[in-house]
């Protein structure tokens, strides 16, 4: 492998790793989740997959996504209700608890992001996020949405609203 090459990959694979570590961090000020539970419950609010889907999107066991869909329920922020299209599916529905935890984890990345990378303006961090977001295509070219990227999930302009009653 050329140097420079190598220099890439090296920096690619260290940056992913620590840059990981450093999120988990953030995330653990903001709240109760995890990154992965952070995760499926931020893929149950901008799609339609069901465990199986969102495990697949993820990479992720079955056994783990439905290890966190119970955490998220027994935390008040997911609840699963029948599928109004598909009665032998449930559908994954984000409690208006879930939706607040939703907008403060966002809420604290956005305030980390800006304070850790004040120099960079808001087009330098939209080419970066689509610089992710190609890594991913590139691995599910066919799977790639503007929202939840390698998802195969059809993202509406807003989350999914509740299907039925209030909480």
């Amino acid at each position: 492998m050329h140097s420079s090459a190598l220099e890439v990959s090296r920096r690619f694979l260290h940056g992913t790793w620590h840059a990981t570590r450093h999120l988990e961090a953030v995330l653990a000020t903001a709240g109760p989740l995890d990154l992965t539970e952070f995760v499926v419950l931020e893929y149950a609010a901008l799609s339609d997959l069901g465990p199986s889907g969102i495990a697949d999107a993820l990479r992720l066991p079955d056994h783990t996504v439905s290890r966190v869909l119970g955490r998220l329920e027994s935390l008040g922020l997911l609840e699963r209700q029948l599928d109004p299209d598909d009665h032998r599916r449930r559908a994954l529905l984000p409690t208006r608890q879930g939706r607040a935890q939703l907008d403060t984890l966002h809420a604290t990345l956005q305030r980390h992001v800006e304070r850790i990378l004040p120099d960079h303006d808001a087009e330098q961090l939209r080419t970066f996020a689509t610089v992710l977001t190609a890594v991913v295509a590139a691995e599910a070219p066919s799977e790639t949405t503007p929202v939840v990227s390698g998802s195969g999930a059809t993202p509406s302009d807003a989350p999914r609203g509740r299907r039925s009653r209030r909480r």
